[in-house]
């Protein structure tokens, strides 16, 4: 998480750097006409300079009744609202977290496999698909940072595990037989939230 800080700290001043460059440069096009490329260029590096977007998170919920789809539609209105920040981790706009459309190659087998029994060669896997996977039509960045995983065999808990890492971290939500509170998930995803892994 420092080293995630120390590049935010240093990135807006290179970006900016840049930024007043190709404005100088775009200016003196200008008196030209030439104003098409420069343009569409410095608003490209405005948005993407150094910064690889994100974070790009898988969500999993081993529980399929009808209390794990409450935890759905709660982590799901979270992500949606304008109150999500989770202390500056979560982007609007810019984060995503993969519920439906989850990549093939993430199962529930598998899933269940590296974060219930704790498989490291499985846990290897799943890393690898999760570096490894690339979007048809969102070719922007390759890889997904992360996932996170909500199950409730034995007490209510949520997990992750960060695209390259070996640990599993976990929040318990709930006793055995306790529903979890809205903002016990809601607190426990910003917890768990896999931090940006990519290259810009």
């Amino acid at each position: 998480m420092k080293e995630w800080e120390s590049m935010q700290t240093k990135q807006p001043r290179r970006l900016h750097s840049m930024i007043n460059f190709w404005s100088s440069l775009l200016r003196r096009l200008s008196r030209q006409g030439v104003l098409v490329f420069a343009s569409s260029f410095i608003i490209h590096l405005s948005a993407s300079a150094g910064y690889a977007g994100g974070p790009y998170v898988v969500w999993v919920n081993l529980d399929h009744s009808f209390d794990g789809e409450r935890i759905d539609s709660v982590v799901a209105d979270f992500v949606a609202s304008n109150s999500i920040n989770c202390d500056g981790q979560w982007k609007s706009g810019d984060s995503l977290l993969y519920m439906k459309k989850r990549p093939p190659l993430i199962d529930d087998d598998l899933v269940r496999k590296v974060f219930l029994k704790r498989d490291a060669i499985q846990r290897k896997y799943l890393s690898d698909a999760l570096r490894k996977y690339s979007e048809i039509g969102f070719r922007h960045y390759d890889g997904l940072d992360g996932i996170v995983v909500y199950s409730n065999q034995g007490v209510a808990k949520m997990m992750s595990l960060t695209t390259k890492k070996k640990e599993i971290q976990s929040v318990v939500l709930a006793s055995r037989g306790n529903r979890p509170m809205k903002k016990d998930v809601e607190d426990a995803f910003c917890a768990l939230l896999p931090p940006i892994t990519r290259a810009p």
